[in-house]
């Protein structure tokens, strides 16, 4: 077993208690909130695809052509769900970065 200094134990029992404190700050989230979240994601990826199908079927009524539409608007539609879940994804990132910086911001002023 190692053995710590008196000053490393006590830098390690700051450190412990400093993130306990983060994590009882921390929002409650209930599995619902996950299971929507969920639900949300899947969403807005698929609510293009099947505009891009929906639209493609029909212009394939209306315009024939040598290709399929539907399978073109099909990718355009994936292609767009993809970017708008990237989209949703980084801004939810950045709102628990931004609240994670500003529980830091507390910590410190408790520690002065």
């Amino acid at each position: 077993m190692v053995e710590f200094e008196e000053v490393q134990d006590s830098q390690v029992r700051d450190e412990l208690i400093r993130k306990a404190k983060l994590i009882k700050r921390r929002p409650y989230r209930r599995w619902h909130t996950h299971f929507g979240m969920i639900a949300a994601l899947g969403g807005v990826i698929i609510a293009p695809i099947l505009l891009g199908l929906w639209l493609g079927g029909y212009l394939d009524e209306i315009l024939p052509q040598r290709f399929s539409w539907r399978l073109s608007l099909l990718f355009v539609g994936f292609v767009w769900g993809a970017f708008n879940a990237y989209m949703w994804v980084s801004i939810e990132n950045q709102k628990n970065e931004q609240l994670e910086a500003k529980s830091n911001v507390i910590k410190q002023g408790e520690e002065k």
